[in-house]
């Protein structure tokens, strides 16, 4: 009797480590990026080229990532709710060219797209360096 009741308790303490945990937890917006890429197969975050803090529990980022085998920039929305950052919204802008240089993209939080370089800013749009010659990235939170 007892020897079974030691085997059930090793046996349900052995499943019960073995448990996965998919409560993750992000401390940091760069973080909470990387999840969307671990736990929902978005970009695998390449470098990150700007954090543009909104309010204390709102930021927005611009980075390369890599989906599908293909290097392209993406914007995420990352917002922090119960001391965890999440991303609540997301969107590739794809690479940057002649084509698509004054094309933009939005969410129901921003609007991102592609300027020249040597475009002047806009007072109500954030330029960010990509690392490209030719092109910068532009946001606008909303």
């Amino acid at each position: 009797m007892y020897k079974k009741l030691f085997l059930f308790i090793v046996v349900a303490a052995v499943l019960a480590g073995c448990t996965a945990n998919k409560n993750t937890v992000a401390n940091t917006p760069e973080e909470a990026l990387e999840l969307l890429h671990v736990e929902e197969g978005y970009a695998e975050v390449v470098k990150v080229y700007k954090i543009q803090e909104v309010n204390k529990d709102r930021v927005i980022t611009v980075y390369k990532g890599l989906f599908d085998d293909k290097e392209e920039y993406f914007v995420a929305n990352v917002e922090n709710t119960d001391d965890s950052w999440v991303v609540t919204d997301a969107i590739g802008l794809g690479v940057p060219s002649a084509e698509t240089v004054d094309e933009m993209t939005e969410t129901a939080t921003f609007e991102a797209g592609y300027v020249r370089r040597n475009s002047a800013s806009n007072p109500n749009t954030k330029l960010v360096e990509i690392g490209d010659s030719k092109y910068r990235a532009w946001i606008k939170e909303k």
